[in-house]
């Protein structure tokens, strides 16, 4: 009995200091959907037990919240800290699968909207949940994403940015970014087929970048319509913030930062008020 009880409680204390969340899903390719696949991360400090953990899939039509599918298994491993698990549709053509779920094709909605949960078996607690293509009633963390996957072209996937973040916000901390099952989220290496990780605002960008000779300054000009509350978050392409700056409320400003040693790609995310863009900077 108390070996029963010693083994409870070092689970409850693993699960307390443990946090996976929904890391990056992609839930929609051109033609058949036989691709799909969601990836979950470890942020926690400890071990997460997986096989005490269970996918659940909800149908958000017209307004409902309907599941539609769970996953889970009691074969499952403990994530360690850091870690990613990659429950795919086809092992054969998704890297770094780790489950193969069912069925082959069609294993995740498309969304407008559709939800996903991360929900303890034990005693039904929500890790995490994802809300899509809008907001799913009772399934949704602030706001449900305005980033949406799409059939329209290949080699996009939703992910959280940067990666691994949680503010408790489905619309801010997901965007459109490029596949990466079981690796850190990209939201634009060299070789994505996507040119920029967020949809911008229509309108060109209120901003201009440029690097002195050598590539290690960077010199950011703001000149926009009106005064705003202004912040620049810079970022290496594998999601890593390098350089930010608050420049309170403002239309125009200029910043020069260091950034040797971060490039060749670094992506400048400008936030003025309820607007936001994203360009990419190609250091010499």
């Amino acid at each position: 009995m108390t070996r029963t009880l010693t083994l409870a409680f070092l689970l409850l204390s693993q699960l307390m200091h443990a946090q996976v969340v929904i890391n990056e899903v992609d839930y929609d390719q051109i033609g058949t959907d036989n691709a799909e696949y969601l990836e979950i991360k470890n942020i926690g400090s400890s071990a997460f037990p997986l096989q005490y953990l269970r996918v659940v899939m909800i149908n958000g039509n017209n307004g409902g919240a309907a599941e539609y599918r769970t996953i889970e298994s009691s074969s499952w491993p403990a994530l360690e800290p850091g870690d990613y698990f990659v429950i795919c549709a086809n092992q054969s053509i998704t890297v770094n699968c780790d489950h193969a779920a069912t069925p082959a094709t069609n294993l995740i909605q498309n969304g407008s909207p559709d939800a996903i949960a991360l929900v303890s078996t034990t005693d039904g607690f929500v890790y995490d949940q994802l809300s899509y293509g809008g907001s799913v009633p009772g399934y949704t963390e602030g706001t449900g994403t305005t980033a949406e996957d799409t059939n329209a072209q290949d080699g996009l996937s939703l992910c959280r940015w940067p990666d691994g973040a949680d503010t408790d916000d489905n619309d801010a901390d997901f965007v459109i970014g490029c596949p990466t099952p079981g690796e850190a989220n990209m939201i634009d290496p060299v070789n994505c087929a996507l040119s920029t990780g967020l949809v911008p605002i229509p309108g060109a960008a209120p901003f201009l970048m440029t690097t002195d000779a050598s590539g290690e300054r960077l010199t950011f000009r703001l000149d926009q319509r009106t005064a705003a509350p202004t912040l620049v978050n810079v970022y290496r392409a594998d999601g890593a913030l390098v350089a930010t700056r608050d420049l309170g409320v403002t239309a125009s400003a200029t910043w020069t930062m260091d950034v040797a040693d971060h490039g060749p790609l670094l992506l400048v995310q400008v936030v003025a008020g309820d607007q936001r863009w994203v360009r990419r900077v190609v250091l010499p």
